[in-house]
């Protein structure tokens, strides 16, 4: 009898703690894409925040993107003020704003609501606008004219790819912004034919191009070999920009002719 009045006793104890003691979470997931041309796309590597409220002061969780765009956050915790979460029909909303080099995120976040111990799939997913573009790589030969070949004075010419800023042309630092001219044998080696002037290799790599910060790429051949941008240079300009219905291309939209 002694015993089962301790037991009693401890019992109101025992419950407090147990009830006290579960701790319910939730995830969500979703996928972060493009829109281009009609088609999605889906972006890899993007960082993906979520908050507890539509400020976004403090991330309360993050992950990156697969390689098909997806995310899965797990483990959201309920919000430590409200001890009366936990059941399994409790829901809260978050806010998922995301990040990526390339692209920016078209809504201020996206918003979703979690509920206790599930993973809410597809409730999230991200819509973006491309921002930067990988530049490709350039190739091509100065040229006096489109039909006479060129003689040697356009060889080991350098050329630079460049923006404009207040009406002048500026060099880009990119070690991919920057290549030379030289010469090439074609034809069989007894009649072998030298074309002079032309270049490869320009652009390229890891260099990025925004439209937002460069309207225009423009190519400048150093025809005097002066190392710098003068007015003889400037015969030999092409003008390039984004096509924006083909990722990761660049559209010619004029050449002047030397």
């Amino acid at each position: 009898m002694k015993k089962l009045k301790q037991l009693a006793f401890f019992a109101p104890f025992i419950l407090i703690v147990c009830s006290c003691s579960a701790v319910f979470d939730a995830g969500v997931s979703g996928r972060v894409y493009y829109v281009s041309n009609g088609s999605e796309y889906s972006i890899a590597n993007a960082k993906v925040f979520v908050y507890d409220s539509p400020s976004l002061e403090e991330p309360i969780a993050s992950t990156r993107t697969n390689a098909n765009g997806d995310y899965t956050v797990n483990r959201i915790v309920w919000k430590t003020g409200k001890g009366a979460f936990g059941k399994t029909a409790d829901y809260h909303t978050v806010y998922i704003y995301v990040e990526h080099e390339d692209f920016e995120i078209k809504a201020d976040y996206v918003k979703a609501k979690i509920i206790s111990d599930s993973t809410n799939a597809g409730m999230a997913d991200v819509e973006m606008t491309r921002v930067r573009y990988t530049v490709p790589s350039f190739s091509g030969r100065i040229t006096s004219d489109i039909d006479a070949s060129v003689t040697s004075d356009y060889d080991e010419v350098e050329v630079w790819l460049c923006y404009k800023e207040d009406g002048n042309y500026v060099r880009f630092t990119d070690s991919e912004a920057k290549t030379a001219t030289a010469f090439t044998q074609t034809g069989s080696d007894s009649s072998p034919w030298y074309m002079h002037g032309g270049f490869s290799g320009l652009g390229g790599g890891n260099m990025k191009y925004s439209k937002t910060d460069y309207p225009e790429l423009w190519v400048v051949a150093d025809l005097n070999k002066d190392g710098t941008i003068s007015t003889g240079d400037l015969v030999s300009v092409a003008s390039y920009e984004i096509d924006v219905d083909a990722p990761n291309t660049l559209r010619k939209e004029s050449f002047e002719t030397y």
